[in-house]
């Protein structure tokens, strides 16, 4: 067994949002740094509090893993003469390594040839005197969003370092960091304890450090103090009658403000309480970070909960608290009437000195063509044989509406104070106002889903302009050369695609995707920064990149995406409709040998060449079962069409099964390489028909089976 290695990073107050990197970030440098030195360990647990960040290394191993290295010097060609001898670059090469010319071997290197070498077994040295260098590179390699210098100290990171805690086997590891050595001391709580603490082992650091130090270092377990406490206000002191509204970013950022924490309660003046409840409980968590609370009713209650960094309420924090919300509230309801003077009229002429992004205009500009996309997808959807006509008659009147009034809200008071209720405000502005509820409520649906996992716009109307609030993210983005590559996302475009697939599925909208990309680009085609952009492939760009997230998330699933590529190889451009066939030939593949299909499409590929396509001239087919064959095509093509434009998949996969019979035998019984010329090169016409013909559905050629 190993020793622990405990290492503490002490700091100025971490920013909360930036904990959780630092966390992930201390974890993943440590694990690379000690596989990289060759030191093995059980495990690695990385904890935080606002003033530090804590590594304990479990069962560390004392000593390096010895390597085998090979080392080689010149070619053997060179590194003998003709009579055998050493050369100089031989004897140069063996003195470097301290031997003899008689100790070196050839060694064989892949791909290169025969050198002279050595194989060298490199012992490794002890942990302690290693572990200097790598905490100190593991300080310096930690990167934050945000990184600050301090002092004349040439070193950035989040916080000013004020200690460093490296111990190993109960033993200090110095190291020096911004003429900061490393000790056997940590600190406390700032105010509570701040005096210093010496701690003697790793077992003993956590129980030491909460008992006299009054700071549980755990982030977990402050979080579940908090949720105790909050229940048990909940259940003994307020008797069920009231609940607090637990935001989960919210206690997220609590639990890294706070090193011990301690719940008390505070009340505000009902005069607030007319304020909306989503507006109202934004307004009590937004800038202080207190918890609203509601009543039995559901609404919001004069109460609040504040999170105090103290073991108990000293020095009237409770009354201090109350007079800040009091005075925010204030702030609030001030926004709020001035916002209910005002109509939409004033918030669109608003939206005109807005820019929306460089290049791209207003966000007057983007809410206008917002309402003309989500009424050309409206326009696509009824010319699609599966969208219920009936189902919303005044469809494009209300999404030209919700797209106009969508984007009003941003140039509020309320929104401007509190960025976070962009769409919770439009809705209930334009409730209040008097539009359609599903209007409304597509203020606020139309930025969903905002992160993994999120829930989808509610009804037709959402979903829509959703769905063209995003498009036009991605067109313009893309035209301006803002294409996401590797990890770097800046605009959120690989969010905001996969929920255009998530919208598109929900709702089962069949539409062409290319149809809408051209036609968003074609709104933008005035703007100077867009010109002479639309024949370089953009569209086919963004394209490509919508279809890459459909693809991501079933690769999460586990599922076949040679099955995929074979439906896209087809051209199809619907999502909904790739979808549906993608779940219509897995299935078949599961219950049919799917190499009739595969198979004879193959062979005709790998035949017909890349010649460009031309009639089938019926004169010129002279044997049986090209005639056949090409009567066969003519039969399929319609009921396949048919089949198809129904989504009766099913039925068109076993049609195509079927018709792998006729091909095979056509192969089997005519020579396609016929010696005439016209016959050959209308057999070959005749072999692209029948491509042709399954690309109907799929690209089969492109399944993965055991005999390709």
């Amino acid at each position: 067994m190993g020793k622990n290695l405990l290492f503490e990073i002490g700091t100025e107050e971490l920013p909360p949002s930036c904990i959780g990197e630092g966390v992930t970030g201390l974890k993943t440098v440590l694990e690379n740094k000690l596989a990289v030195n060759r030191l093995e360990f059980r495990n690695i647990q990385v904890f935080s509090s606002p003033r530090r960040l804590v590594a304990v290394v479990e069962d560390l191993s004392e000593i390096q893993k010895s390597e085998e290295k090979t080392v080689t010097g010149p070619p053997a060609g060179i590194a003998f003469d003709k009579e055998g001898n050493p050369t100089e670059a031989a004897k140069g090469f063996a003195k470097s390594l301290n031997l003899k010319v008689g100790d070196l071997e050839k060694i064989e290197v892949e791909g290169r040839g025969s050198y002279l070498g050595k194989r060298i077994i490199e012992k490794g040295e002890k942990t302690a005197d290693i572990l200097t260098n790598i905490l100190k590179d593991s300080i310096l390699s930690l990167n934050f969003s945000k990184q600050m210098t301090w002092a004349d100290y040439d070193i950035r990171f989040i916080r000013p370092i004020r200690w460093i805690l490296a111990l190993y086997d109960n033993k200090v590891i110095n190291l020096n960091i911004a003429n900061l050595n490393s000790g056997n001391v940590t600190f406390g709580h700032r105010t509570i304890s701040p005096d210093p603490i010496v701690i003697k082992d790793s077992e003993s650091y956590f129980k030491l450090l909460e008992d006299k130090g009054k700071v549980i270092a755990d982030g977990l377990k402050r979080k579940e103090l908090i949720s105790s406490q909050i229940k048990n206000l909940e259940d003994k002191v307020w008797k069920g009658k009231f609940k607090v509204v637990i935001d989960e970013d919210l206690l997220e950022d609590v639990v890294n403000l706070v090193e011990i924490p301690n719940v008390i309660t505070g009340s505000f003046p009902g005069e607030f309480l007319y304020i909306p409840k989503e507006l109202l409980i934004e307004a009590i968590q937004h800038h202080q970070r207190y918890f609203a609370v509601l009543d039995g009713s559901g609404n919001v209650s004069t109460r609040f909960i504040i999170v105090q960094n103290g073991v108990k309420d000293e020095g009237g924090v409770k009354k201090g608290n109350e007079r800040v919300l009091k005075a925010r509230l204030s702030d609030a309801s001030y926004f709020y009437e001035t916002d209910r003077k005002h109509d939409f009229t004033y918030w669109t002429d608003k939206l005109k000195g807005v820019i929306f992004f460089s290049g791209l205009g207003s966000m007057y500009d983007k809410a206008k063509r917002l309402e003309k996309i989500s009424v050309h997808i409206a326009e696509l959807l009824k010319e699609s044989s599966s969208f219920n006509k009936s189902k919303d008659n005044d469809l494009s009147k209300d999404l030209s509406r919700a797209g106009m009034l969508c984007k009003c809200d941003l140039v509020t008071n309320m929104v401007v104070e509190f960025p976070t209720l962009q769409g919770i405000v439009g809705r209930q502005y334009t409730l209040e106002r008097g539009e359609k509820t599903k209007v409304s409520d597509a203020m606020f649906e139309h930025y969903l889903p905002r992160f993994a996992g999120d829930i989808l716009p509610s009804n037709d109307i959402g979903l829509i302009l959703s769905i063209a609030d995003k498009i036009d993210n991605i067109t313009g983005m893309f035209s301006l050369g803002k294409i996401p590559s590797g990890s770097e996302d800046p605009f959120a475009l690989r969010r905001k695609a996969s929920g255009i697939v998530l919208s598109i599925l929900k709702g089962k909208y069949d539409f062409n995707l290319d149809n809408l990309i051209d036609y968003n680009m074609k709104l933008f085609s005035g703007y100077p920064d867009f010109k002479d952009k639309q024949d370089r492939g953009i569209a086919g760009g963004i394209r490509d990149f919508i279809i890459t997230r459909l693809k991501f998330m079933l690769e999460k699933e586990e599922r076949r995406i040679d099955i995929l590529d074979s439906i896209l190889g087809s051209g199809c451009s619907s999502i909904l409709d790739i979808n549906l066939r993608y779940n219509a030939l897995e299935g078949f593949i599961k219950a049919a040998d799917i190499k009739r299909i595969s198979f004879p499409m193959i062979r005709c590929k790998n035949i017909m060449g890349k010649e460009e396509s031309r009639e089938v001239n019926p004169g010129l087919l002279t044997e049986k079962y090209e005639k056949e064959l090409f009567l066969s095509i003519g039969r399929k093509e319609a009921s396949l069409k048919n089949l198809i434009d129904k989504k009766d998949y099913e039925p068109a996969l076993k049609e195509l099964y079927e018709f792998g019979d006729i091909v095979d035998i056509f192969f089997d019984k005519v020579l396609v390489m016929d010696k005439d010329v016209k016959v050959r090169s209308n057999r070959i016409n005749l072999i692209r028909k029948t491509v042709n013909l399954y690309l109907m559905f799929a690209d089969f050629s492109k399944l993965t089976t055991d005999s390709n």
